[in-house]
């Protein structure tokens, strides 16, 4: 619990510092690019660069994209039952907000040593967002579905670029002779990866706004959201993690943070503009589920063993 407390008291700071001049929402937008364009993508190469990859682990990569596509499909069948009749609730079921949290939680829980593991549990996850959830939302939005600009975003986006290079360390790298080179390569990487925590850490900080109006809304969403997924993540740790793949307890606790975690930050960006109701949703079910995961994952890697 206490390895993450830096983790909680950076999202505190950025909390306090809406209250100064020494950011505004410009700035906030430059670390966020940052973050994303060159920070998140040099510690996911790092995550993917070390992945363990066997044949046998490929079950684990096609459950993690199913649950995502079950709890999708769970939420448009759930949505009039339970009252929650935005077009954005069953999206905000499926995915994970790894990204621009879930590695910064698992690193400061399990260290960068286990990254590799929690790149494997991961993987699923981000092919069904950017090839899924992605779809979805621009279907939302226009209207249409284009899978020209949704192969074109796929290819050209960082973090992809960054996974999938990785993935090419991870197979062929052992085969690269040492040399000076590539270690000042490594350590830049390492360097611009370093960032990835403190700034992703204070920008969402920064940027937690929750409204009243609305609120009950979010509450009911994150509390369906939570209970099924922390049900999901026992039930995949138990059958498939440690029952048909033997796998070492790290992806257990990787399951569980990733599944702790709220839904895709990337869904405020692709909302329709001018949509108050249903962006106020969005946001306040973002914010609130932030700050409910960080409390959970603080509970859960204390007691779950």
């Amino acid at each position: 619990m206490w390895s993450i407390l830096p983790i909680l008291l950076l999202f505190v700071l950025g909390f306090l510092l809406q209250k100064s001049t020494m950011f505004t929402e410009a700035s906030l937008a430059g670390i966020k690019k940052v973050v994303s364009t060159l920070a998140l993508p040099a510690l996911l190469f790092q995550a993917f660069s070390s992945l363990e990859i066997e044949k046998r682990y490929l079950l684990l990569v096609v459950a993690m994209f199913l649950v995502c596509l079950f709890m999708v499909l769970l939420g448009k069948a759930l949505a009039k039952p339970l009252k929650l009749v935005s077009p954005y609730f069953p999206l905000l079921m499926g995915g994970f907000e790894m990204g621009m949290l879930g590695y910064a939680l698992f690193l400061s829980v399990y260290g960068s040593e286990n990254l590799g593991k929690m790149a494997l549990v991961d993987l699923g996850q981000v092919l069904f967002v950017f090839f899924v959830l992605m779809a979805l939302l621009i279907r939302e939005r226009d209207g249409i579905t284009s899978p020209k600009v949704l192969l074109r975003q796929f290819l050209t986006s960082p973090v992809i670029v960054a996974i999938f290079a990785g993935i090419v360390v991870s197979l062929i790298g052992k085969a690269i002779p040492p040399s000076p080179f590539w270690t000042a390569i490594g350590e830049s990487i390492a360097l611009l990866a370093n960032l990835t925590v403190p700034l992703i850490a204070i920008s969402i900080g920064y940027g937690i706004h929750i409204k009243r109006a609305g609120l009950a809304l979010s509450v009911k969403t994150i509390l369906f959201r939570k209970i099924v997924l922390f049900v999901l993540a026992l039930a995949i740790n138990y059958f498939i993690v440690d029952g048909l793949l033997n796998m070492d307890s790290i992806y257990r606790y990787a399951v569980l943070v990733m599944f702790l975690t709220p839904p895709p930050f990337v869904i405020t960006i692709y909302m329709r503009q001018g949509d108050k109701a249903n962006a106020d949703y969005v946001d306040n079910t973002l914010s609130l589920d932030t700050l409910f995961s960080i409390l959970l994952v603080m509970i859960a890697t204390s007691l779950y063993v």
